[in-house]
């Protein structure tokens, strides 16, 4: 199974137009008011705080400590996490809020907006944090809450990719 996993990663890597870097997940921190990992790249693989953390093409996450052989990964379900959002095919900005459960909140959303049950998530590229147009989730529509259903399910991953950056193919 492991086997597989990596295999998807290096696919991931190939097709990818930015430069990945792949890493385990070490330590698992699920708790109700921390949600995160600690991986077992660093500084020694050009890791820096505030990279996107993907599983698969999936955004999960970003680096929000460095040491020299690990990091640790602040995922959007945390309470701390708080990314800028697009929802597609609208085209309306919010942040993606962590609810400390599986299923982070949109919050900033247009007064009246016609957000339905379905539409796509995706990272805006808003603030130059990370890269536009990553996949997040699909939106969950709950009484007086608009939900994200993530796309990975993040009690399952053993493997992550890091976006480094750009790739300059002219190299």
């Amino acid at each position: 199974f492991e086997n597989k996993q990596l295999r998807q990663l290096l696919d991931d890597q190939t097709a990818s137009p930015t430069n990945l870097v792949s890493s385990r997940v070490m330590i698992d921190k699920q708790s109700p008011y921390l949600n995160s990992f600690i991986i077992n790249s660093g500084n020694n693989k050009k890791i820096k705080k505030g990279m996107s953390v993907l599983d698969g093409k999936n955004f999960i996450g970003r680096i929000v400590d460095v040491n020299f052989f690990s990091s640790r990964v602040l995922l959007v379900s945390d309470l701390n996490s708080k990314i800028p959002v697009l929802i597609e095919p609208i085209g309306y900005h919010a942040i993606l809020s962590g609810s400390g459960k599986t299923e982070p909140i949109l919050e900033f959303l247009p007064k009246n907006h016609k957000v339905l049950t379905g539409n796509k998530v995706y990272t805006s590229g808003k603030e130059g944090i990370f890269s536009p147009g990553i996949p997040i989730g699909e939106i969950k529509i709950e009484k007086d809450a608009i939900k994200a259903s993530l796309f990975s399910d993040l009690s399952q991953i053993t493997f992550i990719n890091i976006t480094l950056g750009e790739l300059d193919r002219n190299k």
